[in-house]
């Protein structure tokens, strides 16, 4: 039976008390607004019945409204549910917002604005994965799901995504510690993550934001709201990459500029202590002697910001050779011999590998361990001893560098060796906390391991092992 309202134009509105009634409606297509009164059993049918109206706006009206209700039309792409008898008012309110949209200038499609992006819907229902897929259905999205959280942890270790959209209560494993697992791995741990759940207790919503969530949303959800949410979390973080990328490349840029110059300084000073050492005094040789040095600082905050984006960028490879680790270590020790003199600290070297050769890249191992040699220079003591060895523990090649002096309070001792950690300020010192960074990389590179020992004010003391071939 079709009911009009009395002050609306029968084109714009229709109430049915059956979905069945809906065949005897005429010009149905000509209609803005269909209310259906339901009992929530068709709901499938009655979605396949309006993707013929792709225009027109269906609302689900009952006597009984409950959470389950509420949810299993939201899940079936029912925008409103309401109270059943109707009140005139909202279909009035409805018809004023639409006269009033459809008067302002029409919006930029906000994923215009998303270039590409990969998110991730994990939920153990169905429905739930396909609503989702049809709500933020564009061209500029690529969208990956899993109906069960395990299946997802190969791909979340594997490929880079751009957004998480998790379910709380899931069989096996939670969204929380599904999140957990995303927070650990090394391409998503940064990459925002939200929370669809019908879990709506304040503590639950906490314990998302206190995993890193950037929202906590509610089933049953508003479409709109949610694709926009979504959109507009994709465009922020578009628009964050890019910064970060010109950011990167500037630096990157910058420093590559600037090796040339600093070289050439390097090379006409050694020239002049090599060749005019006699013809200048005492002051001149030290004056010209402290600029090498510096020269030579600044040559290793180049390379060190040269390196670090190349690791940020996949682009560190290294180039395995046959080389004597014990070599490196003297060729290192000597090139560093100014620095040690400058501070009057002895180095102590002692080699107890009789044949240290093993498959490693020369110049970038010789950069990590001109690297930790700096940073233990810099932390040490003026007139203390380095102590540095080269041993083998089983099938491996150990070098340590151990200084005696400040040492750090570890509270996590991995936390040394992430980007831009440095104790320099706090010892009034100047550091880019990306010398010990660079070393991981290549250590790791080379498929070895780093560690760190610290006592406070008395040493701190780095190895690493590389597998002997």
């Amino acid at each position: 039976m079709q009911c009009l309202f009395e002050d609306l134009k029968s084109e714009k509105v229709v109430l049915v008390n059956d979905f069945k009634a809906l065949k005897s409606v005429k010009d149905l297509s000509t209609k803005k607004l269909c209310i259906i009164k339901t009992d929530f059993r068709n709901l499938k049918k009655i979605k396949i019945f309006f993707k013929k109206y792709p225009n027109m706006t269906v609302w689900l009206t009952s006597n009984e409204i409950s959470r389950k209700n509420i949810l299993a039309a939201n899940i079936n792409g029912f925008e409103n549910v309401v109270q059943y008898p109707i009140d005139p008012q909202l279909v009035r309110n409805f018809f004023a917002e639409k006269t009033s949209t459809e008067m302002k200038e029409p919006d930029i499609h906000i994923s215009t604005e998303i270039k590409s992006a990969k998110v991730m819907i994990v939920d153990d229902n169905p429905m739930n994965i396909d609503l989702l897929t049809e709500t933020l259905a564009c061209p500029q999205i690529n969208l990956v799901s899993f109906t069960k959280p395990i299946d997802s942890f190969k791909a979340i270790e594997s490929e880079a995504f751009d957004l998480f959209l998790l379910d709380v209560m899931m069989p096996d494993i939670s969204g929380f510690d599904l999140a957990k697992v995303i927070k650990k791995s090394k391409l998503n741990a940064n990459t925002p993550i939200m929370f669809i759940s019908a879990l709506s207790d304040s503590q639950n919503k906490i314990k998302g934001y206190n995993l890193g969530s950037c929202a906590y949303i509610e089933k049953p959800f508003d479409i709109n709201v949610l694709r926009s949410q979504v959109f507009n979390l994709l465009k922020t973080k578009s628009l964050q990459d890019a910064l970060f990328d010109k950011k990167e490349t500037f630096f990157a840029m910058v420093t590559h500029d600037l090796k040339s110059p600093v070289n050439a300084e390097i090379t006409a000073l050694e020239f002049l202590l090599e060749n005019h050492k006699n013809t200048m005094n005492t002051f001149q040789n030290e004056i010209i002697g402290d600029i090498l040095e510096a020269a030579k600082y600044m040559k290793s905050l180049v390379d060190n910001i040269l390196n670090k984006y190349k690791c940020d960028n996949g682009v560190l490879k290294i180039h395995p050779q046959k080389f004597s680790l014990n070599n490196i270590v003297i060729q290192c020790i000597e090139e560093m011999k100014y620095i040690f003199e400058d501070r009057d600290q002895n180095i102590k070297y002692t080699c107890a590998v009789p044949d240290s050769s093993t498959m490693i890249d020369y110049i970038e191992m010789k950069r990590v361990i001109h690297n930790l040699m700096v940073n233990a220079s810099e932390y040490a003591t003026k007139s203390s001893e380095i102590e540095i060895k080269l041993e083998k523990d089983n099938q491996n090649l150990v070098f340590s560098i151990k200084n005696n002096g400040m040492g750090i309070n570890l509270k996590n001792p991995n936390e040394i060796f992430e980007k831009y950690v440095s104790y320099a300020q706090k010892y009034k010192k100047i550091g880019t906390g990306l010398g010990l960074y660079i070393a991981k990389r290549i250590i790791e590179a080379h498929q070895g391991k780093i560690f760190v020992e610290s006592k406070v004010n008395v040493f701190t003391k780095i190895s690493f092992s590389l597998k002997k071939f």
